[in-house]
């Protein structure tokens, strides 16, 4: 019996993801970020959100949550639509940069397709700003704050984002977002 070398068994267990909506493009980002089956929370929430229901989603640390989410907002992106299409706020610079970090290395497989911007205060506004006036990107990810100074300032059009998610929303709420 030939067993399979730990490489060829994570994509098999990768395929796991297929049956909730992945498409290969993010079971391979799945695979290189050793990834191998879904948890509960994903099994739960990502069909749910690739098929537009709200939801809210609460487990334990360590659990998946952020994947849960993270996923099917990359399945829905157009990338022939060049405009903001989901914005995820998080209650700390810190956390949007976690966020952030985990949302590029899903994206590498698309090879630049699909674009998305971390906006956080202690940041260069005027630069986001003037970025924003040339291209607008396909997911944004946050601070409330400096998010709605963006979209105060038209620089950020966020009118035309479908998804919304709020990481952490009772510690949001805690802040007195």
């Amino acid at each position: 019996m030939h067993e399979g070398t730990g490489k060829e068994e994570m994509i098999m267990n990768a395929e796991n993801f297929s049956r909730l909506g992945i498409t290969d493009k993010l079971q391979q980002a799945l695979v290189d970020a050793n990834i191998s089956k879904p948890t509960e929370i994903q099994e739960r929430l990502i069909p749910a959100i690739l098929n537009k229901k709200d939801v809210i989603g609460q487990s334990q640390t360590g659990t998946g949550k952020t994947f849960a989410f993270l996923l099917p907002l990359i399945e829905q992106v157009t990338v022939t639509e060049e405009h903001v299409q989901a914005i995820v706020t998080a209650p700390t610079r810190e956390l949007a940069n976690q966020l952030y970090n985990e949302v590029v290395k899903l994206l590498k497989p698309f090879e630049g397709e699909i674009q998305a911007q971390l906006y956080v205060g202690g940041t260069d506004r005027q630069k986001q700003m003037d970025r924003l006036k040339s291209k607008q990107p396909h997911l944004v990810v946050g601070t409330p704050g400096r998010i709605n100074d963006l979209i105060q300032q038209n620089a950020l059009l966020a009118h035309t984002a479908t998804t919304l998610i709020v990481d952490e929303a009772d510690q949001m709420l805690d802040m007195g977002f």
